[in-house]
């Protein structure tokens, strides 16, 4: 038999909230290890110098190939206007600076700050869509445990799908095929685990497997009273609403994922602060001597910096300190769905106790 506490009268039919508390501890483990990367990572409200000094954090990646030819040209460039050609001609900087300043600090300024903006809301718009993922999964579980009891086998597999939705649309947007089984213990064994897996869709898959249990419960055959069919039929039309915005949510992240920002923003902007950090030293060197190596490295970095933080986060789908948080937000829902499942079953007990 199956207990709540030791304090609640034994509960029938509840082999669900056996299995998710008997494996609660797992999932944890789990997704934490999974999920470590993004979650062991500074965030942006640390505290402030604790966000300065870092190093994997800044996607340095992105910036090694276009700083390096850009520092590669401010390296030859000096040594030849302070070696071989010193004196030998001198450009003016001042008419220079004012066109360059005019020119490209104001145009890279513009475009930098758009493009920054739109992945920001990029991002934001993809943790919203998570949000809404976990918050329509505790409605759904809510109203499978209130209005399904009289069946209780279609009861636990559509809520145990629903745990194997938020994994799969974990996996689907990192498009990775192997699935961790302890992730999903105590919700779908590792044969329903692999056949998840397998599919050409994985969260399509178990959102079908919700609808079938779903339709199972709330079958209405020519033996169904009219009165009971009509109650039925509003349940199963509430619930599918839940089901539709699950759906609708993965494919906006599909949508996120699969159509990056136009690429006339992306070459425009790239194309002008190129050519803005190769002219530095062609400018400004005859003033700055050697230190126009230096300069031009802080210069190119920032510059760099900001296009790169807009490309590690324009899809932030992956295993990076930048992305979203999925395994943790995998991991809310299955606690909240372990916390429902366990509140409705001890409101039953507590229901069959007074009765």
């Amino acid at each position: 038999m199956c207990r709540i506490d030791e304090e609640n009268p034994p509960i029938r039919n509840c082999a669900l909230v056996d299995r998710l508390a008997n494996n609660s501890e797992k999932r944890r483990k789990a997704l934490l290890k999974n999920g470590r990367i993004i979650t062991s990572s500074v965030k942006s409200n640390d505290a402030y110098l604790k966000t300065i000094f870092l190093i994997k954090e800044r996607a340095s990646r992105h910036v090694l190939v276009p700083m390096s030819i850009v520092m590669l040209n401010a390296i030859i460039w000096t040594i030849l206007i302070k070696v071989p050609f010193k004196n030998r001609f001198v450009i003016r900087s001042d008419p220079w600076g004012s066109i360059t300043d005019l020119v490209f600090s104001t145009t890279l300024s513009f475009i930098l700050v758009f493009r920054l903006n739109r992945v920001a809301i990029r991002w934001w718009d993809t943790r919203g869509m998570w949000g809404l993922i976990v918050a329509h999964s505790r409605m759904l579980t809510d109203a499978i445990m209130t209005h399904t009891n009289h069946a209780p086998r279609n009861r636990d597999r559509a809520i145990s799908w629903l745990g194997g939705f938020l994994i799969a649309v974990k996996q689907h947007m990192r498009k990775e095929k192997n699935f961790d089984y302890d992730e999903l213990a105590g919700f779908l064994d590792k044969n329903e685990v692999n056949r998840l897996a397998s599919s050409s869709h994985p969260c399509l898959y178990a959102t079908s497997e919700i609808r079938y249990e779903l339709s199972q419960a709330f079958k209405i055959t020519n033996d169904t009273p009219s009165g009971l069919g009509i109650a039925y039929s509003s349940v199963l039309r509430m619930m599918e609403k839940s089901i539709h915005v699950l759906i609708d949510k993965m494919g906006g992240l599909e949508r996120v994922s699969s159509t990056p920002l136009p690429i006339v923003y992306v070459t425009h902007l790239r194309t002008f602060l190129l050519t803005y950090l190769l002219t530095l030293p062609w400018v400004h060197g005859h003033q700055w001597g050697w230190a126009t190596i230096p300069i031009v490295a802080l210069t190119a970095y920032a510059l760099l910096g900001v296009d790169a933080a807009a490309t590690e986060c324009e899809a932030p789908f992956k295993k990076r300190s930048n992305h979203l948080a999925m395994e943790s937000f995998c991991l809310t829902g299955f606690n909240d769905i372990e916390a429902l499942v366990k509140h409705h079953v001890a409101m039953q007990s507590e229901k069959s106790r007074l009765d």
